[in-house]
């Protein structure tokens, strides 16, 4: 593959992200001013739940995907129809348990119908994630990108026309519905270059693919058991109103929290090249210089956030969200162990050291679900938050140091410093300027921050360069 062609697929990838996070904001924006704080709160509590049963039906599935038919002498189509038969039948046998499951919670009959509409979007989601390992194999990302972008204006579309109508929450869950089954449709199209999408059922590789990939289902299922325990707990203890203030802060998060997830998917073969190749002096660089990267990405957006966080969340959410931005201040702190436990994370991965990572998970997941339970009657979505911070930047230390254990990397807090020290001036300038509007701000910030790393030498050319080589030469 030629460089010009991998520059082009990776500038696309990284658009076509940016543009649905652009669209999914304006999603948000119609919901919360159309929904208002507590019906708002059931659509979070109805998409939580769900979201359950799906990291179930995923069982691991797209990882192992990926890693199958990158196998030398991989049947890809055969691998690729049978695992999708699996996921769409498992799928479709789970999510008709949750609207059942739903009716032994207190929750109104607004959750529960939503519940029964929602469970048809989670079966045709799994099936459009699924195929996203199929252009990772194919390095054609960008064909998964313009099938989520269709994805989100379709979601976005007709939300608008039923916040028009004002349809309700029932109505808002039945727009996913629509918007996956277009997801799905154009992810089986835009494949079909490559390999021919079916429904394919051959029980003993269907054996072979629950073997593989039951570590990986366990250890997701205890990690998203922490990361949306906190909404469901809050649901349970609380009006649907806290939900709907928390959740929406909550759903600005998880569109941050996309960005390491994305660049790791794009660096997980280097590192996987480098470590199997016996390169480990390399793996570290390219480990330490990720840290940095990281860092130069995080901090900014931490300190940033105690300024705007206010203004940006009333841009977002409309009136009635106001306590949401004083949530956001101290939520945005999960982004340091998110960033982090994305890196080592995929590390652990990359070494094949799952097993032993799973009693990680359980282990931070029952201590967080206990906290839940303790503090949030309590104090409510603030005991949330907290317990949030301890499970986010636990998982983050532990992952580091079973991948320490292994690799002996070290970490460099030189370029950490420095964008402490850049972030700080930038939230001076946001505080002590006067405020233009807050997207002005942020953009202004955004710059003043990038041009003093620059003159620190915060952010070096040579690394990104290195970057990029390296993802040339796996490629």
């Amino acid at each position: 593959m030629s460089k010009a062609i991998i520059a082009r697929n990776f500038s696309i990838q990284v658009a076509s992200r940016m543009l649905a996070v652009l669209v999914g904001l304006g999603s948000i924006a119609i919901l919360t001013r159309s929904l208002g704080t507590h019906a708002f709160g059931e659509y979070t509590t109805t998409i939580t739940f769900l979201q359950l049963f799906g990291v179930v039906v995923d069982f691991g599935l797209t990882l192992t995907l990926v890693v199958m038919i990158s196998e030398e002498n991989a049947d890809t189509e055969k691998i690729v129809g049978n695992i999708f038969g699996l996921r769409m039948i498992s799928g479709a046998i789970l999510f008709s348990i949750a609207p059942i499951a739903v009716l032994s919670l207190p929750w109104s009959d607004v959750v529960r119908e939503s519940v029964l509409v929602g469970s048809a979007a989670y079966v045709l989601m799994g099936g459009a994630t699924l195929l996203v390992g199929v252009f990772q194999r194919f390095h054609t990302m960008w064909r998964a990108g313009l099938a989520e972008i269709l994805n989100r204006l379709a979601l976005l579309i007709f939300i608008a026309l039923f916040a028009w109508f004002e349809l309700g929450v029932v109505w808002m869950v039945a727009t996913s519905v629509i918007a996956n089954a277009v997801w799905l449709f154009a992810m089986i199209k835009l494949a079909r270059p490559f390999i021919k999408i079916h429904f394919l059922h051959d029980f003993k590789m269907w054996q072979n693919v629950w073997s593989r990939s039951w570590p990986i289902a366990v250890s997701i299922f205890f990690n998203l058991l922490y990361l949306k325990g906190d909404i469901l707990f809050l649901a349970y203890f609380k009006d649907q109103t806290e939900v709907g203030i928390y959740g929406v802060t909550y759903r600005v998060l998880d569109m941050l929290t996309a960005l390491p997830v994305m660049f790791m998917g794009i660096l997980l073969p280097i590192i996987v090249n480098t470590w199997s190749a016996g390169n480990h002096d390399e793996f570290r660089a390219h480990v330490a210089r990720t840290f940095d990267f990281f860092m130069i990405a995080s901090v900014p957006i931490i300190i940033g956030t105690q300024q705007i966080a206010g203004p940006l969340m009333r841009l977002i959410a409309g009136p009635g969200y106001e306590a949401s931005g004083d949530i956001l201040k101290l939520l945005v702190f999960a982004v340091f162990g998110v960033f982090v436990g994305a890196l080592f994370g995929h590390l652990v991965v990359a070494l094949n050291k799952q097993k032993p990572m799973t009693w990680g998970y359980i282990s931070v997941a029952i201590v967080t679900v206990v906290g839940y339970y303790l503090f949030i009657p309590k104090f409510g979505m603030w005991g949330a938050a907290w317990m949030t911070l301890f499970s986010e930047w636990t998982i983050a230390l532990i992952t580091f140091l079973v991948v320490y254990k292994i690799t002996k990397v070290k970490l460099r807090f030189v370029v950490a410093g420095k964008a402490i020290f850049a972030s700080a001036i930038m939230y001076l300038f946001l505080r002590f300027v006067p405020s233009l509007s807050v997207l002005v701000d942020i953009l202004i910030a955004a710059i003043l921050y990038l041009i003093i790393m620059l003159i620190i030498k915060g952010i070096k050319m040579e690394d990104i360069r290195a970057l990029k080589n390296a993802r040339q030469t796996i490629e």
